[in-house]
């Protein structure tokens, strides 16, 4: 869930006028299907041999996942300094995946789809601590395509447009939406326009597969009406330009349901949600339809499935209900890894001949995986949902092939961090990037903190059964804490303790707030996640570090001390949002009798942004509570006797990477997410 981004509501209703010019294909054409995502032998098409789908320089990488949280500009900013650091270290161009949700997806958008600019002058320099005098973080990165700038000038406009929140949320009325939602308009706006990725009438794919993909999504739409925004995973020639298969995460809602959403994934080649629910109306899931299929009603006739698929459902349970933790069945003789398993495979993708309402653009996929306000108000009817800028598309699941239009909404309710969609893949060595709301210092114990960052609790079932961050109504997001914590566990409960106080000692150390362990991955149906194998987790938070700020210059030192004892002392401009967006929000409504928006805010985001600093780049000079970030181990890459790439996570005594970032004045191009990244010391990488 996007908890800092609260602030950018004033932008998402600022831009509710813009006017939609979306492509409606004038007849059907054929596409594709992929069936039995939720069962232990689907192959994801991108790696799967026999696929005209798969990516060969994909499938040739290590199999590394790096995983970019939810969070707002938070998450935005701290993510570009994480990348940056993986970027020098050539970790970026040899990892596999980049998953993200909510904020992290505005970075891991432009970041995946963008070829203005090359990789580094996309991430721009690396500035030691040292260096860092006012005047430089002032000055901040005027480079043509750096994604630090595209994010000030992103953060630039949310205040100005504060005072517009009243009147457009009060003088929108039923029918003003065209199609695409005013939160995807601003959010193309802010951060996919300055790469030229922002059309309304577009759609997107990948180049570089081992058949024609991009050939046939261009036969399928008029070329001259639609732009096609292509994701380049890069040449074997030029391996610092490489960059991972980028999977977007989302969620279905599905109103008067036990779980509330559903997951759903957004990817360069298809779409759709993995796991299979048959106990919602419709039911969802099951398998994904590319890009150029999405949002097009029910086929009619409906696809044939091949019988040897059909008995693969059998032997696997593909009708169990993906509620409960652990009901999911494992075949263990029909799996991904097995030749009966690719047998199956080799039988997909289905072709479909359908027509889309429209096709989706890149920007509607970034504003839908950061919805943060669908999830947290949950809108039913038409005028709720276009005040809050829902998407609404047309939706139907991959086993029998029913559906209807569904709301869309921001991917923290399903998973926040971005994990899952690795754990679904079997990636065994995972780097996951935490844009924290919370203080770890502040909490006394592993309990008080899960109940804070209950997105990273939930992965270990460790949610508590109540706590003041949560809704009003004791639920999260909506959900019983209970069912929460099973519908997200995937590891083990036990190890969240050690997770919690390895957190806590390396920020009191002063140094990176981090973590690295091995879990056993369980079994979860809700997730589509097979259980039973071992994972390796890098965890980087982003806290408060000491050590790194006693390297800073007098002056900056002191202007962010004084910035932390200010937000001590008043909410700041950002509460003031809250206040101005609740307030709208609750008249709007209750002049138009729609009170099912009201007193749905729940009560952190009014302690979180007094205390944690979100999107200080609007209201701080400097960013206390994010000057902090991560120990990255060395990555060793070495060849094995039959020459594929492997890779082994190692820790190289009294070597770091540390990530920080720093805030920027109201109105500057400063520069953000700033990294200590590796010195001469530090021994080169390279496939």
């Amino acid at each position: 869930m996007n908890r800092s981004g609260i602030c950018v509501l004033a932008l998402l209703l600022a831009a509710a006028n813009a006017q939609a010019a979306v492509y409606s294909p004038p007849n059907a054409y054929n596409f594709s299907v992929w069936t039995g995502a939720n069962e232990s032998w689907f192959q994801y098409p991108e790696t799967l041999n026999s696929s005209n789908y798969s990516i060969p320089i994909i499938q040739a990488k290590p199999a590394i996942g790096i995983a970019l949280s939810g969070g707002g500009f938070r998450a935005a900013t701290l993510g570009l300094g994480y990348l940056r650091a993986l970027f020098l270290l050539n970790i970026t161009s040899s990892a596999k995946y980049l998953t993200s949700n909510s904020g992290g997806s505005w970075l891991a958008a432009t970041f995946s789809f963008q070829n203005d600019v090359d990789l580094s002058s996309y991430f721009g320099p690396y500035i030691p601590p040292e260096q860092l005098n006012l005047s430089t973080v002032q000055k901040g990165n005027g480079t043509q395509g750096n994604f630090a700038g595209v994010i000030a000038n992103a953060g630039i406009l949310v205040p100005g447009a504060v005072g517009a929140v009243k009147d457009v949320v009060k003088n929108l009325k039923p029918g003003d939406q065209k199609d695409i939602g005013a939160w995807s308009n601003a959010v193309g706006q802010a951060f996919l326009d300055p790469y030229g990725l922002n059309s309304d009438s577009a759609t997107f794919t990948a180049v570089s597969t081992r058949g024609p993909v991009h050939q046939q999504a261009l036969k399928a739409i008029d070329q001259s009406a639609v732009q096609v925004y292509t994701f380049y995973p890069g040449a074997h020639g030029n391996v610092s330009q490489q960059r991972p298969y980028p999977v977007m995460l989302g969620s279905i809602l599905i109103q008067n349901s036990s779980l509330g959403f559903y997951p759903v994934e957004f990817t360069p080649l298809y779409i759709g949600c993995p796991a299979f629910f048959n106990n919602t109306d419709p039911p969802l899931g099951g398998g994904f339809v590319d890009p150029q299929g999405f949002n097009s009603p029910p086929p009619n006739p409906k696809p044939i499935i091949p019988a040897p698929i059909l008995l693969g459902f059998a032997d696997t349970g593909a009708s169990v209900i993906g509620t409960d933790n652990g009901t999911l069945t494992t075949n263990q003789t029909v799996n991904s890894t097995t030749a009966a398993g690719s047998r199956l495979m080799q039988l997909e993708p289905l072709s479909v001949a359908g027509k889309p309402d429209f096709l989706v653009p890149l920007k509607q996929v970034m504003g839908i995986s950061s919805s943060f306000i669908t999830n947290m108000f949950q809108p039913t009817a038409t005028i709720t949902r276009e005040l809050t800028g829902t998407e609404v598309l047309q939706y139907w699941n991959q086993i029998d092939f029913t559906g209807k239009q569904l709301a869309f909404g921001d991917g923290g309710s399903a998973d926040n961090l971005a994990i899952t969609p690795l754990l679904r893949r079997r990636i065994p060595k995972i780097i996951a990037t935490v844009a924290a709301s919370q203080n770890i210092s502040g909490s006394p114990n592993a309990s008080d903190f899960a109940g804070y960052q209950w997105d990273v609790a939930g992965l270990f079932g460790a949610c508590p059964p109540a706590h003041p961050a949560y809704d009003k109504d004791g639920t999260i997001v909506g959900t019983p804490v209970d069912l929460f914590n099973r519908k997200l566990q995937v590891f083990p409960t036990a190890a969240y303790e050690q997770l919690f106080a390895a957190l806590k000692n390396s920020t009191a150390a002063g140094g990176p707030t981090y973590h690295e362990a091995t879990y056993s991955v369980l079994t979860n149906a809700y997730q589509a996640v097979f259980g039973g194998w071992q994972v390796e987790v890098l965890w980087v938070f982003n806290q408060q570090q000491t050590a790194w700020e006693r390297a800073l210059p007098q002056e900056t030192a002191s202007a962010l001390e004084q910035a932390r004892s200010q937000q001590q002392q008043s909410s700041g401009g950002l509460s003031g949002v809250v206040r101005t967006v609740e307030n709208a929000a609750d008249f709007a409504l209750s002049q138009r009798k729609c009170p099912g928006l009201q007193n749905r805010i729940p009560p952190y985001f009014e302690s979180y942004c007094i205390h944690n600093c979100c999107g200080t780049s609007l209201t701080l000079r400097l960013n206390p509570a994010s000057s902090c970030g991560p120990r990255l181990p060395s990555y060793v890459l070495t060849r094995s006797a039959d020459t594929r790439v492997t890779t082994e996570l190692k820790h190289v005594a009294g070597r770091s990477v540390t990530a920080t970032h720093v805030g920027t004045p109201a109105g500057a191009h400063a520069e953000m997410g700033r990294k200590e990244l590796l010195s001469t010391a530090w021994p080169k990488h390279s496939l």
